[in-house]
């Protein structure tokens, strides 16, 4: 049975290895076109958008592995039921619970190795090509970090520690320097907002470098002169898919304390929680329909109900996320229902063909 399993196991493999680099070449063109708008803005040109491309394309294809891994299967075990193996391993006496016990042990395997990757490691290059593109685009004043955002404006150098907005920030240092690039004083910013075009601090403290010493300045709620222009900002703010997952944890912890609008990040959060099982009910989907529906159906059909399938999954998480910002129901429950939906199709698909 062992040789069997792992037959089962190569041939699924080997599909789904096949549709990943389909879609992964249908998905860097389709990367590659929606950055034809910013060719030729500053120093973003074609090879730099290549470059955001391949450090893009790795987390993308974490993110469509679900559907993958359905199309993979249907078409790894399509093969087999059309050269009649499958025929051959039940007439031996093999059940469709051990056949999906097999499909069952790979996507274990992949499920964890994806997650580990997709979790850990994935959104550091998601984060980088951000960056990368950012400082094209900039010139090289702008760099993301772990513990802030670095700004250079004409005679400042600015760390933003905490973003709720473009046009809110805290916990600010600012480098103010002369015209000969001399350090004058170094400003600490607890709050600054902009209101109509103008900034102001709430609180800072200014830490002023003399020939003759050092002197100290506090005041509180007072207009801040700095150049510093709020779409410069935007494009800069933190997305859900550069953090990793414990990162995006203590994330919503930290915003949640300051009562902003964090629906797109909560929504997120449980989406990637959920994706692992997502991955699995999937795969595990394709059995039904090979055993039933899809048994005596060409390669082409079944490729066409898996793209469907596929795609109504992504439209119906789409939907759910969507419509739980409007209604401001649970983002748990838009998360988990396009699962919980495919899931129950696979058990009652499953539970017909038994």
């Amino acid at each position: 049975m062992k040789l069997v399993d792992r037959y089962i196991i190569k041939t699924v493999f080997g599909s789904l290895a096949l549709v990943l680099f389909i879609l992964t070449g249908l998905e860097a063109f389709l990367l590659f076109v929606s950055q034809l708008g910013d060719l030729g803005k500053a120093d973003y040109g074609t090879l730099q958008a290549l470059v955001f491309v391949g450090l893009q394309l790795p987390y993308q294809i974490y993110l469509f592995f679900p559907m993958a891994s359905l199309l993979g299967c249907l078409v790894g075990l399509g093969v087999m039921a059309s050269q009649h193996e499958l025929v051959v391993l039940r007439a031996a006496g093999m059940s469709m619970g051990q056949i999906t016990l097999a499909v069952f042990k790979m996507a274990v395997c992949l499920i964890l190795v994806m997650t580990v990757l997709g979790e850990m490691v994935l959104p550091k290059l998601m984060l980088r090509s951000h960056n990368y593109k950012v400082q094209a685009l900039h010139g090289g004043k702008i760099l993301q970090t772990s513990k802030g955002l670095w700004l250079h404006t004409e005679h400042d150098i600015l760390m933003i520690g905490a973003m709720l907005s473009p046009t809110h920030l805290e916990q600010i240092e600012q480098f103010h320097f002369d015209q000969q690039r001399r350090l004058l004083f170094v400003r600490r910013i607890q709050e600054a907002t902009q209101k109509e075009g103008q900034w102001r601090a709430s609180s800072w403290e200014q830490t002023n470098l003399l020939q003759e010493g050092t002197t100290v300045e506090q005041a509180q709620d007072v207009p801040w002169e700095i150049a510093l222009d709020p779409r410069l900002l935007h494009v800069s703010q933190h997305e859900p898919n550069d953090m990793t997952f414990l990162e995006l944890h203590q994330f919503l912890i930290n915003q949640k304390s300051s009562r902003q609008n964090i629906h797109d990040f909560e929504l997120n959060y449980w989406q990637r929680l959920i994706l692992p099982f997502t991955t699995l009910v999937m795969m595990l989907l394709a059995i039904p329909f090979v055993f039933g529906p899809l048994r005596s159906s060409s390669m082409g059909i079944k490729l066409m109900y898996g793209a469907v399938i596929g795609f109504g999954f992504y439209i119906l998480n789409r939907f759910c996320g969507s419509l739980s910002q409007i209604y401001q129901f649970s983002t748990l429950l838009a998360a988990v229902g396009p699962t919980v939906v495919c899931a129950g199709l696979g058990i009652g698909l499953l539970y017909r063909r038994v």
